[in-house]
């Protein structure tokens, strides 16, 4: 693209459609929707966001103004009718800010506004080229008003169970409401009224002494066959497997659940639907979805399908091993080259280079921990996290460089210092990756861990140093002063 391409591209940005698009889009996403939550105003987004992009595909990609429409308007037809396409919109926008695109081919009712877009660049076509100060104005604007999309909505959660007829009816935040008619075997929408009046506890039908409640703030049901005189449990997720899940969930609505900890909210407590003196019992979990115990006794947990039913299949796992403690390796993995740093530098290379060695370190340390940092910083953390990489790799050279070219000039070779480095990295990272598999079950006890065979490695080489010097004190050298006396003759 030419400069008088680029140009009037800027010049199209300037427009005042698309400045008032683009201060609609920003109102919209972060003042209007939480305000007034509904169809009007998600449409209004789609509307708007269709004026802005185009200018900013054709600045950005540059490409003429009929392509950067085409490219606009084919790329939102498949993000709205596909599921591919709305993963892989969420998958990008979460590069810069934790976001959700849902398909719904309805939204396909805004791309009349790319007409707008058009006629805003014939306008601008006969504008002159907008001068660099304004540009600097226009362009970051419409970035963050594309980018900066309100935040990605919590995970579905059921909160409350209720019995309406022969149906089990499970109302749902962020979900449709489903009910069941067999039991809770299968599950369908559920389009009628519901009481929103959860229950903490209920009892068997005809069993007045055969009850059920539910343990506040856990995911825990509590079951009496003598009328309430002794509880015992009857179907819980341990504690640890709880903090488990509810990071799971807190990660995917990118900063609190909105509708809730994971924790059961309410039960139900129905006959069996073949008549037998059996009965059902059905409790509503929060994000964890639905537990459900069916006519056998039979405890299962159900999580929200995708097509916003539940089944036993979409129940969140209990155990992943390696998923959600990317924070905690990165944090093992700091500590380890802090350590291998720190050894190599008792180990002589920072003699040897004074001045590059503690650069090259300090750029190795501070680029890995704007990687790691990156995704905590919202917005600006895509930023941060690029500007990581360079700082690492030239730290990384660098350091390999004057291990390489000092190695033989020093008192050791760094060998000893990088396995510290890794056996401290494994004592911090393996009891995490642990906690991931169950064992151990509670995150605290991983923490402990981590600390003990963490530090162990440096303490062991520390506890080496000083008992080799309190040995060396008393010894002589060998052949006493005779020795030190003949080699100062020599």
């Amino acid at each position: 693209m030419t400069t008088r391409s680029t140009g009037r591209a800027l010049a199209w940005l300037g427009h005042p459609a698309t400045v008032v698009a683009t201060a609609v889009l920003l109102l919209n996403d972060h003042v209007f929707k939480d305000l007034w939550p509904g169809p009007v105003t998600g449409k209004l987004s789609d509307v708007a966001g269709l004026v802005v992009a185009p200018p900013l595909v054709a600045l950005l990609v540059r490409c003429p103004a009929p392509a950067a429409i085409v490219l606009t308007g084919t790329l939102f037809t498949l993000v709205k009718v596909t599921a591919a396409g709305a993963e892989a919109a969420s998958w990008l926008w979460s590069l810069l800010v934790p976001s959700r695109v849902v398909a719904d081919p309805t939204d396909l009712i805004a791309l009349p506004a790319l007409g707008l877009a058009w006629l805003c660049q014939r306008r601008a076509a006969w504008r002159p080229p907008v001068r660099l100060p304004r540009a600097v104005l226009v362009v970051p604007l419409a970035v963050f008003a594309v980018t900066a999309t309100s935040a990605a909505p919590g995970p579905p959660s059921a909160v409350s169970v209720e019995i309406r007829g022969a149906a089990i009816v499970v109302r749902a935040y962020a979900a449709q409401n489903s009910a069941s008619t067999d039991g809770g075997a299968t599950w369908h929408r559920w389009n009628g009224a519901t009481a929103n009046a959860p229950q903490n506890g209920a009892c068997a039908p005809g069993e007045r002494s055969h009850c059920y409640r539910i343990v506040p703030g856990r995911l825990e049901v509590e079951e009496t066959v003598d009328g309430g005189r002794t509880w015992s449990t009857s179907w819980a997720v341990s504690p640890g497997r709880r903090h488990w899940l509810e990071r799971g969930y807190r990660e995917a609505a990118s900063e609190s659940l909105e509708s809730g900890p994971a924790a059961s909210r309410a039960l139900a407590v129905q006959a069996a639907p073949d008549g037998s003196a059996a009965h059902v019992v059905v409790v509503a979990n929060g994000p964890d979805g639905v537990a459900v115990r069916d006519a056998s006794g039979h405890w299962r947990r159900l999580g929200f399908a995708s097509d916003g039913g539940l089944s036993a299949r979409a129940a969140t796992p209990l155990t992943d091993p390696g998923a959600l403690v990317g924070g905690e390796q990165w944090t093992a993995i700091l500590v380890a080259v802090a350590v291998l740093l720190v050894g190599l530098a008792r180990d002589g290379f920072r003699d040897r280079a004074p001045v590059l060695f503690p650069l090259m370190g300090l750029l190795l340390w501070v680029g890995l921990l704007a990687f790691a940092a990156g995704p905590l910083l919202g917005l600006f953390g895509m930023a941060v996290r690029f500007a990581g990489i360079p700082l690492a790799l030239a730290g990384v050279v660098g350091t390999l460089a004057v291990w390489g070219v000092h190695q033989e000039h020093t008192e050791r070779m760094g060998g000893r210092s990088l396995l510290v480095a890794l056996l401290t990295y494994a004592g911090i990272f393996l009891p995490f990756l642990g906690w991931t598999t169950g064992r151990p079950d509670e995150y605290g006890t991983a923490v402990v861990l981590a600390v003990i065979l963490g530090t162990l490695p440096v303490a062991l080489v520390i506890a080496r140093m000083v008992f080799r010097n309190h040995a060396g004190k008393g010894k002589a050298p060998p052949d006493g002063g005779a020795f030190r006396g003949s080699r100062t003759a020599t």
